[in-house]
């Protein structure tokens, strides 16, 4: 059994030669989890800036690396000192930059687009009053305005990081899909890529959207010889739906396909569990460093009708028994333990599943409900909450820890009472701006003061101080619903208003609380939001039930519950299947651990589970627990 750290330096000089001028190949890094697939990224990078910058800045061309993540796109670009021959952004960032200067085809596409959705809408009606039909009437009638006036916008826009609710801005998957269809389909567009970005490689390639995949691929057929395409990724580790099912059957044989073995992250333990998860996906393996140890890993087997925190109070005070590690029993909802290195990572299906262990479910469960695209939900991004996130609770923070700077800076920089215009006007007259600064402070203090009692405000009342007293601007659809409110309208509204009547009865707690589970900063993360990642100790949480899904099911994987005949179908003809999806998720996760693991997982059958578990040699008798 090989465990030399150094076994894969063979695979970077192999792809070193890949990007000789002379000798351009196209290639495809298979690489498992902390094989170290960004170093070897960076170190193509390096080294090809070595080779062939002063050659690429000469003719005006860069390197392109997408990456999965801004905060990815943002290490790479540390590591090589931020220089401006490799251009690194996200897939959303790069394929904007790409086709924004096509306005007129831009406009020609979404014109078909829209048609194509509007005719889809109208054939597809659901029952009256349902969640459903509410949700197709919203997007028909937003499908309808936008076709009718798409040729009064002069411009189209779109924003990688913005909520992109604007009439003439694109969203992510039309992004996407638009860049697909030009490459392929505009010839002059793949020549202007090759010439300005003779070098792309494309991180988390297995997750790269399908289409935008095949439409680089057929670039890189088209432009053998001239562009090299470097993919990146790891087949077992794809974990959206929308990336290429058999990405390693669509490679070339001219290409080159390294493939890395070591795994530096894991001890020994932890890697041989990974390895038997994927066993019956592919035959990829991976070996432990010596030197990474051990490592110790429990499967804790509980009835779907158990108290979650009961259970998973106790898987971590037995893994802290076991491992002689106090930091295991840091209780997950702990102010303490927020930032971006919890004592342990606790890895949910779902994020209603977060929303319930971290107390932000009344919040969560009345966004989730909004008439609208869900996208901005899902990532925390909720442009009408924003006011709450980075005005209010930062104010009130500062305020409480007795930092007045910091709260007259955030009313300077934010509040329609200092706005410029005011300022200006009353800078003339001392008493006027006496007064204006005097106004703005009794609008601070009744803000304040809702924090001054044993409870903390809801939303609505911290909504309606801003209302009232304009300190900050609030969003048409919060307004809207506060003024529905004071007419004390008996009857319940449907749709939209409904939604966020129950968004601002929740409390204010639960809007931090929200915010700082999308930052990353809480011990909680979701399976698919943490590829990439790694922490000490991990408690992955497997909840069918809690999860209420269908793409996913550990039940099935775990032999808790039988395949149905479109699994059975799915696996006999070579499709995705539910079991299929899971496994990669079970991969995932289980791979996030560099020293210890506990995998919660609450069944229907306990004890299938565990005869599975066994037979299957996940895990030994003496290693499972049953809760």
């Amino acid at each position: 059994m090989l465990r030399d750290p150094s076994v894969d330096d063979r695979v970077d000089d192999e792809i070193a030669h890949c990007l000789q001028r002379e000798t351009p190949r196209s290639f495809f890094l298979y690489a498992g989890a902390g094989s170290g697939k960004t170093r070897s990224l960076v170190l193509a990078l390096k080294r090809a800036q070595e080779t062939r910058g002063h050659d690429l800045t000469l003719r005006g061309q860069q390197i392109a690396v997408i990456t999965f993540t801004n905060a990815a796109a943002d290490e790479i670009s540390s590591r090589l000192d931020f220089d401006p021959l490799v251009s690194v952004t996200t897939i959303h960032a790069f394929a904007w930059k790409l086709v924004r200067d096509y306005q007129d085809d831009i406009r020609s596409w979404l014109a078909a687009e829209l048609d194509a959705s509007i005719e889809q809408l109208e054939s597809t009606k659901s029952r009256e009053g349902s969640k459903k039909e509410t949700d197709r009437v919203y997007r028909l009638q937003k499908n309808r305005n936008l076709a009718a006036t798409i040729h009064d916008i002069r411009k189209f826009t779109y924003s990688p990081s913005g909520g992109n609710h604007d009439r003439e801005a694109l969203n992510h998957s039309q992004v996407i899909k638009l860049a697909a269809d030009l490459l392929t389909s505009k010839p002059l567009l793949a020549n202007i890529l090759v010439t300005k970005h003779p070098i792309l490689f494309i991180d988390e390639s297995q997750d790269t959207n399908k289409n935008l995949l095949d439409a680089f691929l057929h670039v890189a057929s088209e432009s053998e010889g001239q562009f090299v395409l470097g993919l990146f990724g790891d087949t077992m580790q794809r974990i959206y739906n929308d990336g290429k099912v058999d990405i390693a059957g669509s490679i070339p044989g001219t290409w080159a396909t390294p493939v890395k073995v070591m795994n530096h992250r894991s001890p020994r333990r932890i890697v041989e569990l990974s390895n038997r998860v994927r066993a019956d996906a592919d035959d990829h393996s991976q070996t432990a460093r010596e030197d990474r140890g051990e490592g110790t890993v429990r499967l804790f087997i509980a009835s779907v009708d158990s108290d979650t925190d009961v259970v998973e109070k106790a898987a971590a005070a037995t893994m802290s028994t076991i491992t002689g590690d106090a930091d295991w029993t840091v209780p997950a909802g702990d102010d303490s333990e927020a930032g971006e290195n919890p004592a342990v990572k606790r890895l949910i299906l779902e994020h209603s599943m977060a929303a319930q262990r971290f107390h932000f479910a009344d919040l969560f469960s009345a966004l989730k409900s909004l008439p609208r695209d869900q996208t901005s939900v899902l990532d925390g991004s909720v442009p009408e909450l924003q006011v709450f996130l980075q005005q209010v609770e930062p104010l009130v923070q500062a305020h409480q820890r007795g930092d007045q700077f910091t709260v007259a800076r955030i009313v300077r920089e934010n509040s329609p009472l200092m706005a410029h215009k005011i300022l200006e006007a009353a800078s003339p007259t001392p008493g006027a701006l006496r007064t204006v600064l005097e106004e703005c402070q009794e609008a601070v203090d009744q803000l304040i003061n809702l924090w001054s009692g044993a409870e903390v405000p809801t939303i609505g009342q911290v909504a309606s101080v801003l209302d009232g007293l304009g300190l900050f601007t609030l969003a048409t659809s919060i307004k809207t619903t506060l003024m529905i409110d004071k007419l004390e309208d008996e009857e319940s509204p449907a749709g939209e208003i409904d939604a966020w009547q129950r968004c601002l009865a929740a409390s204010f707690d639960e809007v931090s609380r929200y915010g700082r589970y999308f930052s990353g900063m809480t011990p909680f993360a979701t399976h698919q939001g943490v590829k990439g990642l790694e922490f000490p100790r991990v408690m992955v949480v497997l909840s069918d039930e809690e999860a209420g899904g269908f793409l996913f099911s550990y039940e099935k994987l775990l032999g808790a519950k039988e395949l149905t005949a479109s699994d059975v179908k799915n696996v006999a003809t070579g499709k995705d299947s539910s079991v299929d999806r899971t496994r990669r998720l079970m991969y995932v996760t289980c791979s996030r651990a560099s020293e210890a693991l506990a995998v919660v997982a609450y069944t229907s059958k306990p004890e299938a589970v565990r005869a599975f578990a066994i037979e299957n040699n996940w895990f030994s008798e003496d290693e499972i627990v049953l809760l």
